[in-house]
């Protein structure tokens, strides 16, 4: 039956209002950005790993996620972090041949093997899962792009990469990279995977072929180490390999912070880390040792050290957890090579946390072979603080094309960046985007305790019309959030305008309307089984391509594009109900 195509162009904005914060002082922080200088931002930027392989969560939990949309979501990875690395795409199922070899290959002080086996009983419970209805998942948070991590450790077959870059073509999943191996660093020495990176880089070659074989315009990206890591020689011989095919590169990020110290100990060592290993990491590592005009990726970050049996470290978790997230993501947004930036992971005390996470629901049905879908169980979803400063700057990020040149005024407070009190860095951190739906934003962030007044200044002008302002703040940047709630950090909203006042320990986002956007036509082609959409947009404009069935339904976003001219594409759009499309602007 032929689509019906219905031409619309909404702009939908809901928010709580509560009493305008002004600043009253003569002594304002300067936060200025330029229009005429800009960089390129690409779309879906700010996202999250998700890792349910060894939990009880499913990809189609409805309840799941409502809260996850809230995060604002630009990409998702796909299968999981070291959980997935004896992962077998094509059954759904860790193959437990696959963790017996890890094991043997892992080395000392490395847990791998025992977090995939701790998969293998739930993954059985749920009936595996598939990358099909993570793909649905991505679809229903807004649209999201999807990174996949390939399995090159245990699945020792690499026509299995391409196998699987040919399923995503073949069902119009685009996959918008493809990570060779989760954090291979961790495996290479005497009788491990990899002797070294250049090792590595050749025995993944075989995987990157495969991968380009079935899609000759994939992104395809290497492994360099995590920054806290001590010592260079992985990424010296993977730099140095004689044969550099790959056009992206990805790392991951876990501070390596001491235990037994004070929560603000924590901060200055993490605030240590926004300064020195995020633009500054990028320029004097990442771009100084790949092929030119390679893209980079950081797909997994926490601002507290990582753990090998699952719980979360402090800072990961709390508001300043959010603080640090957000800022981490907002630097890296100024670096026209990076593509993608997020963190770990969706559903867990960076994200969406629960209160169960009825693992043992699914293990129970695996001991007793049956299959559970644990849909609509109590799992007490709630948003954690480092997500909800996260979402604060995710929304604006998410919603942008480009990214102005910011600066801070010199004469904004400080905040300590080491133990001992001898280097500080400003306590405010701010940058400016171009949004693709007629609006500016700028986000902020405050590390410090005390408010600070600001002045915004576009193009050395001071703004003198309203803004909307959303935020988180809270006294102690220690707090996590509870579920049932005991003073939650939690999303607030004001009108303010020049001057205004930034909370202490705060995410918060400013954003005012510069320009209508017009209502594009749609018009449509089709040739078989295939069908596309088309129309005439407009520069800097992101449109949000939607669908649904029933006019008095849910409408879907099938995806997310920022083009002046361009098209989406649908396969067997004559079988089933009718579908109706339109337009809206994020």
């Amino acid at each position: 039956m032929k689509s019906r195509l219905i031409p619309l162009l909404i702009l939908l904005t809901g928010f709580l209002f509560i009493p305008e914060i002004r600043a009253e002082t003569n002594t304002n922080v300067l936060v200025a950005f330029t229009t005429t200088n800009s960089t390129p931002l690409n779309l879906g930027f700010a996202g999250y790993t998700t890792e349910l392989l060894g939990k009880g969560e499913e990809y189609g939990d409805t309840n799941m996620q409502y809260y996850a949309s809230m995060l604002q979501p630009g990409w998702l990875l796909f299968p999981a972090g070291s959980t997935g690395d004896a992962f077998n795409w094509q059954t759904g199922l860790t193959d437990t041949n696959w963790v017996i070899h890890l094991g043997l290959k892992e080395g000392p002080n490395n847990p791998a093997s025992n977090l995939c086996a701790g998969t293998v009983q739930p993954l059985i419970g749920k009936g595996g899962v598939w990358f099909s209805n993570f793909a649905a998942l991505a679809q229903n948070l807004g649209g999201a792009k999807i990174i996949v991590c390939i399995d090159g450790f245990t699945d020792t077959n690499a026509s299995d990469a391409g196998a699987f870059a040919a399923f995503a073509l073949s069902n119009h999943i685009h996959v918008a990279a493809w990570e060779l191996c989760n954090e291979p660093y961790l495996f290479y020495g005497t009788n491990q995977f990899f002797t070294n990176g250049a090792d590595y880089a050749s025995q993944m070659f075989p995987y990157y072929n495969a991968i380009k074989v079935a899609d000759s315009n994939a992104i395809v990206a290497v492994f360099f180490s995590d920054p806290a890591r001590p010592g260079m020689s992985w990424d010296n011989t993977l730099s140095g390999y004689s044969n550099p095919y790959w056009n992206a590169a990805v790392w991951h990020y876990y501070p390596e912070l001491p235990t037994n110290v004070s929560f603000s100990d924590l901060m200055a060592m993490d605030n240590g880390n926004l300064y020195s290993n995020t633009t500054l990491y990028v320029t004097n590592v990442l771009l100084a040792n790949n092929p030119p005009h390679s893209t980079f990726l950081l797909t997994e970050f926490a601002p507290g050290t990582a753990s090998s049996s699952g719980t979360v470290n402090p800072p990961t978790g709390t508001l300043y957890g959010g603080i640090y997230g957000a800022e981490m993501v907002m630097r890296l947004s100024t670096c026209p090579q990076m593509s993608y930036a997020g963190s770990y992971q969706l559903i867990d005390a960076a994200g969406v946390n629960t209160t169960n996470d009825f693992k043992n629901a699914t293990t129970k049905a695996a001991s007793n072979e049956y299959t559970t879908n644990t849909t609509g169980l109590p799992f007490g979803y709630f948003l954690s603080a480092q997500g909800m400063g996260q979402a604060i700057a995710f929304w604006a990020i998410n919603r942008s094309t480009a990214v102005f040149t910011t600066s801070v005024g010199t004469n904004c407070p400080t905040v300590p960046m080491d133990t001992n009190g001898i280097a500080s860095m400003p306590a405010i951190y701010a940058v400016a985007y171009q949004g693709g739906n007629g609006r500016l934003y700028v986000v902020l962030t405050n590390k410090g305790s005390n408010a600070v007044p600001v002045q915004v200044t576009q193009n050395c002008v001071s703004l003198t019309n309203q803004f909307l302002e959303t935020f988180v703040t809270g006294n102690d940047p220690a707090v996590p959030n509870s579920n049932p709630q005991v003073n939650n950090i939690t999303f607030a909203t004001n009108t303010v305008s020049n001057p205004l006042m930034i909370p202490g320990y705060s995410v918060v986002r400013l954003e005012w309307t510069v320009e209508n956007v017009p209502n594009p036509p749609l018009g449509v082609a089709a040739s078989g089984a295939a069908q596309d959409l088309t129309w005439t947009g407009l520069t800097n404009i992101v449109y949000n391509v939607q669908g649904v069935t029933n006019l008095f339904g849910i409408w879907t976003t099938l995806g997310r594009i920022a083009c002046t001219t361009t098209n989406f594409g649908f396969t067997n759009w004559n079988s089933g109900p009718a579908q109706f499309y339109r337009l809206t602007v994020p």
